[in-house]
């Protein structure tokens, strides 16, 4: 089954997307099926919601930690471990857990597998394919990212009406066989794995786990605890001086998980700032626009879900030729007309009322999967540039904790926003004493003024993207 160069890289291209595929599936399908969870295992749905939450905080703690291991000990068999770790997870999950506490230990192991292999399948790409197709390599990536999440709810929600919430689980199984017998067959030797464990730093490891762990932890439950209150404001606390124990460490220590020295590179830091902002402003929408359909528009729940499948469909269309611009022009031409589209979808979204036409929110939604499929494969391919290819692990890793983040402070962001503006609105109409509130009105004004927001995000990553180079100097 071995075939070799050119063929390689298309075949490295099929066990990555394979992965991509399969975690994103493994990563949105739970999301259907924790209410029948939560009533074998006779708990509520808050307690059930911390299969979500661990299956993005362990990944998002760990993803930067497994981007450096896979440059010091090999690809390979890192691949081929997650595959089996996300595999055996995914099977024992079901068939052992009887309760809640034992399906959110095999839900962390499920965590680590997905972080082992997400964490690395850009840094396959960027190894592997030439430096006039990487743009086109991570879009076609990206695209897979899209197609796993939003294949997820719908593969979960058919399972369902056939089998029991465990067919969830177990239908990851055979792929991750499949990728595992893949990863052995397809991927090279490792050049680099005879390197040994004292060269990974461990204890800058466990600093930068901690500072991220809690500050995803923090941010998931803003809105339960209140941006004032003390658990929130020790939380990040913790997490800012484990950041600053983990800068100390990196600065002093002769194997750092990752060279400071990076983030004094333009491109490098202002192309995660610009990736940070895109998947903040694009959760920020996934996670708002739900509500207004159904509870505004009082759409019913499939047909809001087919108009959310905009997003990812747009994104998978449009990410390879994003791919493609910043291969023949660099960066920042495809970066920034792709940001531009995403302010466009944020203005046309702010004007979202009662009466609104569907068919403006459903361009709102194109502009927004259209602004990130070609923006973010761009930003991506930027900071793979500015890296040396034997640190594509760190970077791939990078990329990966960025999005993570960017997610979950989407989310955070955009409840915070409506939570406090929608206080604000009531307030002064009842100061105002006008009679009866409409509260469906002041919730769309709550939401115009989280894309407000979203525009000063935009604003953000725009001044990051014109700091990028020319492609001339780009190589």
């Amino acid at each position: 089954m071995r075939i070799k160069t050119p063929e390689y890289k298309w075949q490295i291209f099929f066990v990555t997307g394979l992965a991509n595929i399969s975690t994103g599936v493994a990563i949105s399908s739970i999301n259907i099926a924790m209410p029948v969870m939560a009533d074998e295992f006779g708990v509520s749905m808050v307690a059930i919601s911390r299969l979500a939450l661990v299956s993005s905080t362990i990944p998002s703690c760990t993803l930067l930690i497994f981007g450096r291991m896979a440059d010091l000990f090999g690809y390979k068999r890192q691949f081929t471990l997650g595959f089996l770790t996300f595999g055996i997870a995914s099977m024992l999950l079901p068939l052992i857990a009887n309760g809640l506490a034992v399906a959110l230990f095999f839900r962390c192991f499920q965590g680590l597998g997905i972080a082992m292999m997400i964490s690395i399948t850009q840094a396959l790409c960027n190894k592997t394919f030439p430096a006039n197709e990487r743009g086109k390599a991570l879009g076609v990536n990206a695209v897979f990212v899209s197609i796993g999440l939003s294949l997820g709810p719908s593969i979960g929600g058919l399972l369902l009406g056939y089998f029991s919430w465990r067919s969830v689980f177990f239908f990851n199984t055979p792929f991750s066989i499949l990728g595992a017998v893949m990863s052995v067959i397809i991927l090279k030797k490792d050049e680099r794995a005879t390197a040994s464990l004292r060269d990974m730093d461990w204890l800058g490891s466990l600093f930068l786990a901690v500072s991220i762990g809690i500050i995803t932890i923090a941010i998931n439950f803003s809105t339960e605890w209140g941006v004032n209150s003390l658990t929130f404001f020790g939380c990040i606390i913790v997490s800012i001086i484990s950041l600053s124990l983990f800068i100390y460490r990196e600065s002093h220590t002769a194997i750092p998980l990752i060279k400071l020295s990076f983030f004094r590179n333009r491109t490098f830091s202002c192309a995660n700032i610009a990736s940070l902002s895109s998947y903040i402003l694009q959760q920020m929408t996934l996670f708002l626009i739900p509500f207004s359909l159904i509870n505004i528009l009082l759409m019913s729940k499939s047909n809001s879900g087919f108009i959310m499948l905009t997003v990812p469909g747009t994104m998978m269309m449009l990410s390879p030729y994003g791919g493609r611009l910043s291969d023949r022009h660099g960066s920042r031409i495809p970066a920034l007309a792709g940001l531009c589209l995403f302010a466009l979808g944020c203005v046309l979204l702010s004007f979202m009322t009662e009466s609104i036409p569907i068919i403006i929110v459903i361009i709102g939604l194109f502009l927004y999967g259209a602004g990130n499929g070609i923006s973010i494969t761009a930003i991506n391919a930027a900071i793979f540039s500015s890296v040396p290819r034997e640190e594509s692990g760190v970077s791939s890793g990078m990329v990966a904790t960025v999005r993570n983040l960017g997610q979950a402070m989407g989310v955070a962001f955009g409840g915070t926003i409506i939570a406090v503006r929608q206080s604000y609105y009531l307030a002064r109409a009842a100061a105002a004493g006008t009679g009866l509130i409409n509260e469906n009105a002041i919730y769309m004004m709550a939401q115009r003024d989280t894309y407000y927001f979203g525009l000063c995000v935009v604003a953000t990553a725009v001044v990051c993207v014109l700091m990028f180079p020319h492609k001339k100097s780009e190589s």
